[in-house]
């Protein structure tokens, strides 16, 4: 019985892809939401690379894990946020 390495590697990148995009709907918080999608981001682009399609990875990678998700943190962390019980002004 031969292995094949490329076969097991795409499954387990496919498995990664499904469980982070899960994730992404169940976490509470918008941060991990955010982190979560960024995996999804990354787990696609090298997907592209199984299918030869290394431009696409390429972009995939650099504007939507580079940027979008960077983008998303970013704005998230920079805005204020009303805590629970809190005034708006705190």
């Amino acid at each position: 019985m031969t292995v094949e390495w490329d076969l097991l590697i795409f499954l387990f990148i496919a498995a990664v892809t499904i469980i982070s995009a899960i994730m992404i709907i169940w976490s509470k918080e918008i941060v991990r939401s955010v982190m979560w999608l960024t995996l999804a981001f990354l787990c696609v682009g090298m997907v592209y690379i199984f299918l030869n399609a290394e431009y696409l990875a390429i972009i995939q990678i650099m504007i939507y894990v580079g940027a979008v998700a960077v983008l998303m943190l970013f704005g998230i962390m920079l805005t204020k946020r009303r805590l629970l019980g809190g005034e708006r002004n705190e």
